[in-house]
């Protein structure tokens, strides 16, 4: 049985954090040699090469299945300390100056802006953490789980990371919209696929692949038209608003437009978005709480 050392994970977790041996040397008050002898040691234990010695430093697949375990290790640490004293680590009169413990969750720009800050702030309200929500496309942002980085994230991908449980959440639904003087000066004869070609559209980054699905959907054909990004979830539905292309906006988002008139879908096509909470397998009462958070947040706006 292997015996891996509380000492070897933070040595790991600090050279990887911080991207290079000296570096993690200076943060753990060590000297570079007594870093160097740590993560050989480690590395015999589990006869695996742990981390890439490139600048910055980067983890292996096997060096980041312990990355999840250094950061699991702190929070279980961190959790039955505050149970074994009935309150945190260190005692306060005042409860507002309770330390609080980094929480980090990933997520996509449109859950972060649609559903999820109630989670945030929730969770802060019941536990002594401090989140950090890192931002990332969908079917991206199970890497910081992979590295450690993240105890969940919201995600496009089914696939279970391991040491991770995978919970439905339901669909994200992206309808095609623009604003009414938008179609009367670029489709005022519908959606033909040569009027596509040359309307401008609009799109999240580079990674944002739902315009062209819908694309495919409306015309069938290979259409290349000009695309403005704009990488923010609510300036994306305000440029679509504002006239400055069409794009696929969540139903969530764009309803109150719809309403008012001032944009119209384009056909009666949508994409919908499969999301997934992944997080880490543990008996945590904070990723409990969060998890049951995530899913009744989720599902007040997902179909």
């Amino acid at each position: 049985m292997m015996d891996i050392s509380s000492e070897g994970l933070q040595t790991l977790a600090a050279v990887v954090r911080e991207g290079t041996f000296d570096a993690a040397a200076e943060s753990l008050h060590l000297t570079p040699s007594a870093v160097s002898q740590r993560m050989k040691a480690l590395e015999a234990t589990v006869g695996r090469v742990l981390v890439q010695r490139t600048k910055p430093a980067r983890a292996t697949p096997d060096g980041e299945v312990l990355l999840r375990l250094a950061a699991q290790w702190d929070l279980l640490r961190l959790e039955a300390a505050a149970d074994l004293a009935g309150e945190p680590e260190v005692g306060h009169e005042d409860p507002r100056d309770t330390p609080r413990m980094h929480l980090p969750i990933a997520a996509n720009a449109d859950s972060i802006s649609i559903w999820l800050l109630p989670v945030v702030a929730e969770i802060q309200r019941r536990h002594p953490v401090a989140v950090e929500v890192l931002r990332d496309d969908e079917s991206h942002s199970t890497r910081f789980l992979r590295a450690g980085q993240a105890v969940g994230a919201v995600t496009s991908d089914p696939r279970p990371v391991r040491g991770c449980t995978v919970l439905p959440l339901g669909a994200m639904r992206y309808l095609p919209v623009a604003s009414v003087d938008f179609i009367e000066t670029w489709l005022p004869n519908g959606l033909r696929a040569a009027d596509l070609g040359r309307a401008p559209m609009v799109a999240f980054d580079r990674k944002d692949t739902i315009q062209f699905d819908l694309l495919g959907r409306l015309t069938r054909r290979h259409v290349d038209p000009p695309i403005t990004y704009v990488p923010a979830s609510v300036e994306y539905r305000r440029a679509v608003e504002l006239g400055a292309g069409w794009g696929a906006v969540p139903a969530a988002q764009i309803q109150p437009a719809l309403a008012a008139g001032t944009v119209k879908t384009l056909g009666s096509r949508h994409v919908d978005v499969q999301l997934f909470w992944q997080y880490w397998k543990l008996e945590s009462p904070i990723i409990n709480d969060l998890t049951v958070l995530v899913r009744e947040a989720a599902g007040g706006f997902l179909v």
